[in-house]
């Protein structure tokens, strides 16, 4: 859009039949690389008969002895002497560099006179956002990948070239990197690209960073940092719950539940050892043959034969 953009211009008059003819090109004051850029042409007060063509080239600077780009428009009294006209500067011709930069001449062939006007080029490629769910890590790293281009919409497949658009990831460690790719487009197309990365028990503790770039422009890139701690077991209650709050004598089984939780409130995912024991004359005696070892889900069951409860109260 027009209104939204900051534009050159570059005017011209020139003699037309009855009334003077004011040409006009009008372009992005920054012509992005490898991304369709809108060329505003105009002939202004032109007579209402005329219907001519105005051919739109992007030539090389300082020498003009390579065109890079090409579009031509018509201008006619249907479009009121109006157009855009769409050009794209393929980046293969550049040094993408952060410390360079290239200029274009931009020009407008009406068939009376050539408006050119020199142009600054952007080699931004656009921008990568990193994000990840917590500042510490252990023992799994996860994080989201979110890739656009400069105008803020999702990187997806080049229609000209039909090749996936990608980005580079690496795991930058005290002694490591880690390095890949992620590939947007084709079937596996996404715009947000979730990832898990293991963190073994034997990489270095400390401040770890995701790196992550283009392709095109390796020199630029785009990070985020974490921290890797030793691995430590959260800690967790464990409650036991009797199914009654008392049993009789001649009962033959007692059922326990035991529930376990973190201290966050999450349920317990493992095993757990159980036995059972009795209080005589201030003494605690186990039963080793109660012993049981039970997965531990939400609740864990625990029940004993009471005959050796009998025997032992007997005696």
């Amino acid at each position: 859009s027009l209104k939204k953009l900051s534009f050159h211009t570059a005017l011209s008059f020139s003699s037309c039949p009855i009334l003077l003819c004011r040409k006009v090109m009008s372009a992005p004051n920054l012509l992005r690389l490898g991304r369709p850029q809108n060329i505003f042409v105009e002939c202004q007060d032109c007579p209402s008969e005329n219907n001519f063509s105005v051919s739109i080239s992007v030539m090389n600077w300082p020498t003009k002895s390579k065109r890079l780009a090409h579009a031509s428009v018509n201008l006619n009294p249907a479009n009121r002497f109006q157009a855009f006209a769409e050009v794209e500067i393929p980046a293969d011709d550049f040094i993408r560099s952060p410390n360079l930069k290239h200029y274009v001449y931009l020009q407008a062939q009406f068939p009376d006179v050539k408006l050119e006007k020199v142009v600054l080029l952007s080699l931004h490629a656009g921008y990568i956002f990193i994000q990840t769910d917590k500042a510490l890590y252990t023992p799994n790293i996860h994080y989201r990948i979110f890739a656009m281009t400069p105008d803020m919409k999702p990187v997806e497949r080049n229609n000209m070239t039909q090749m996936d658009a990608s980005v580079a990831i690496e795991f930058v460690v005290i002694y490591l990197i880690l390095n890949i790719t992620v590939v947007y487009g084709g079937l596996f197309k996404q715009a947000i690209h979730p990832d898990a990365l293991p963190v073994c028990f034997v990489s270095s503790v400390g401040l770890w960073k995701i790196v992550a770039r283009f392709p095109s422009i390796p020199q630029m890139s785009y990070s985020a940092e974490f921290e890797i701690k030793e691995y430590v077991l959260p800690s967790f209650d464990v409650k036991l719950i009797r199914r009654n709050s008392f049993f009789f004598s001649d009962s033959k089984e007692l059922h326990v539940d035991v529930k376990a939780t973190y201290m966050f409130g999450e349920d317990v995912q493992g095993s757990a050892y159980g036995a059972f024991g009795v209080v005589l004359q201030n003494q605690k005696k186990s039963f080793p043959s109660s012993l049981q070892r039970v997965p531990v889900d939400i609740y864990l069951q625990l029940f004993f034969c009471l005959v050796c409860l009998h025997v032992c109260l007997e005696h």
